[in-house]
């Protein structure tokens, strides 16, 4: 849809240059109503064009926050299977020594129950899990009925839709884009950053030197 929209708005921003040239020989002709019907046509032409380029940023704003979402959960898959491999290993060791008399002396000479502590830590993350998830897929539905309110054969689109994108947009921080958000924002409003749609989607690879995200659960 966003390769039909872009063909949209370059089609009209044609029509209005040459509306606008018409109604500019019209007006030297001395033909007043010539000139008036063409510059009048120019104009609602350019009034749909804004309305059609605000609708292009949104869907830019879509396209760049999913793809992102998806290099970020490909990430987050394997940061969880790396953690609960090695984890497991560690809650096989610790429940296999661990007793009640042993539990107790901790506490007695003051160290800290480690299995109660490593018991905590993973539902920590199986908490922080669900939240990601959950906001991945309250924003694909939202994404989804927006693309689905949208008329492109006609210009128009649900301005709820809209409004929903617009409020996400202004909340705080997201679980599963970190501070990447601000930046993917600025980048879909801003003219220089050209969206290529042609361009695969990369598949995500984590960075050499990448700490797993759920090592800090369990310091």
């Amino acid at each position: 849809q966003m390769h039909k929209l872009k063909e949209i708005i370059y089609n009209n921003q044609k029509q209005i240059e040459s509306n606008l040239q018409l109604a500019s020989k019209a007006k030297a002709s001395n033909k007043q109503a010539v000139m008036i019907l063409k510059s009048r046509k120019a104009g609602r032409l350019r009034e749909s064009n804004m309305r059609l380029e605000d609708l292009y940023k949104k869907m830019e704003v879509l396209y760049r926050v999913l793809t992102k979402m998806y290099e970020n959960s490909q990430i987050l898959m394997e940061d969880i299977k790396d953690q609960v491999e090695v984890k497991e290993q560690e809650r096989k060791a610790i429940h296999a020594s661990h007793s009640a008399m042993r539990s107790a002396m901790s506490i007695m000479s003051g160290d800290p129950d480690r299995r109660a502590m490593f018991d905590a830590a993973m539902e920590a993350i199986a908490d922080d899990v669900a939240s990601k998830v959950g906001e991945m897929e309250r924003f694909m539905e939202m994404s989804s009925n927006f693309m689905d309110s949208i008329d492109l054969q006609n210009g128009i689109f649900e301005e709820e839709g809209l409004k929903m994108l617009e409020k996400w947009e202004k909340e705080g921080v997201s679980l599963i884009l970190g501070e990447e958000k601000q930046n993917l924002l600025l980048k879909a409003n801003d003219e220089d950053e050209v969206l290529d749609l042609d361009q695969p989607i990369k598949e995500p690879v984590r960075e050499a030197g990448h700490r797993n995200q759920y090592d800090s659960f369990f310091e």
